[in-house]
């Protein structure tokens, strides 16, 4: 059986922890894997709108962390993957909003991670100070924890096919969901707010009705973005929207 793991360098903690889990299976699988944070030829052959995707014997596609229980559901069958859809609340809770910076990306282990990981969220903090100085987003914090956060990257150097300036930012990840509250639009006002002059223009990526990516669409809307229409549709599970926001 064959596994390809495509990812864009350590953008999402849970890369590394599962880099650092898939030599376990190096006997069960033919494993590759593809770094596609310089190649957007082959972001862009194999459409590629998350920070990881798993491909298994070239046909299945599956967006969700590449879990132990995962691997051994693909070996007993090849799953099929159900979209993350809840309802979210959209009573904004406000804690204190604070920069995103090396000295508290660890804060975000207990939800970005999948073994509270701190090693992964400074391989983190590494990949994003290569491209931002030394603030790489906002959080939403109450009681030393993280309610929500929001972050972003320059356009130029993101893999997906998405329009790119120096001129245009690109919002990389927005968490947490809440079924009670929203927790993340304190965070994305700071951001807007923080990267007026730098930039003129944000972009985003967000599924119609899925929680993953950053979604779902209508939350964008309700934050005054533009859709900028479908750039992606991965059948039974997403139909990923481009949107934007003038700055």
């Amino acid at each position: 059986m064959k596994l390809e793991y495509y990812y864009w360098g350590r953008q999402c903690p849970i890369i590394d922890e599962t880099l650092s889990m898939l030599p376990q299976y190096e006997h069960e699988f033919e494993i590759k894997t593809y770094n596609i944070e310089k190649d957007f030829t082959l972001a862009e052959e194999q459409s590629i709108y998350f920070p990881f995707l798993t491909v298994v014997n070239d046909t299945f596609r599956y967006f969700s962390p590449l879990t132990h229980k995962l691997i051994q559901q693909i070996k007993d069958g090849l799953i099929k993957e159900e979209p993350y859809i809840i309802p979210l609340g959209e009573t904004v809770y406000s804690g204190t909003v604070v920069p995103l910076t090396k000295d508290n990306i660890g804060l975000i282990c207990p939800k970005c991670t999948m073994t509270d990981s701190y090693t992964a969220c400074e391989m983190k903090s590494i990949f994003l100070r290569k491209y931002c100085n030394e603030i790489m987003g906002f959080l939403n914090m109450e009681n030393g924890q993280v309610l929500g956060g929001v972050e972003f990257l320059p356009s130029e150097i993101v893999p997906y096919n998405i329009p790119k300036s120096e001129k245009y930012a690109f919002i990389t990840c927005v968490y947490h969901s809440s079924t009670e509250f929203d927790y993340k639009k304190p965070a994305m006002d700071a951001l807007l707010c923080f990267l007026k002059g730098s930039y003129t223009k944000v972009f985003a990526i967000s599924d119609e009705e899925g929680t993953f990516p950053n979604g779902d669409l209508k939350w964008f809307l309700n934050q005054g973005f533009c859709d900028e229409g479908i750039i992606s549709i991965e059948d039974n599970y997403c139909t990923l929207h481009l949107v934007s926001c003038t700055l």
